[in-house]
């Protein structure tokens, strides 16, 4: 059973999920960068990070305080990759 959540942790959670996202695509965007600087870079990689890319900031546009979903997403998907990214 889930307990309600007072408006100040709703208000934390949308905000640390928000910030998630914008710190994902960050990292998204620097790994492309450093793929397409690369002598022989690979074609495949760039793609696939652009395309998870095109995801996540969609995600951005559509999270709102109502998106439990995406909110549940950024914090507990998203979230542990960045933590194991910065070890």
């Amino acid at each position: 059973m889930n307990t309600p959540l007072s408006p100040i942790a709703e208000t934390a959670r949308l905000e640390t999920a928000t910030e998630t996202l914008a710190e994902y695509i960050g990292y998204l965007t620097s790994e492309i960068f450093a793929e397409e600087d690369k002598a022989e870079p690979n074609t495949g990689r760039i793609e696939a990070l652009e395309h998870e890319r095109e995801i996540v900031v969609d995600e951005r546009h559509a999270i709102t305080p109502d998106n439990i979903a995406l909110i549940n997403r950024a914090l507990y998907v998203y979230a542990p990759r960045l933590k194991l990214m910065h070890g």
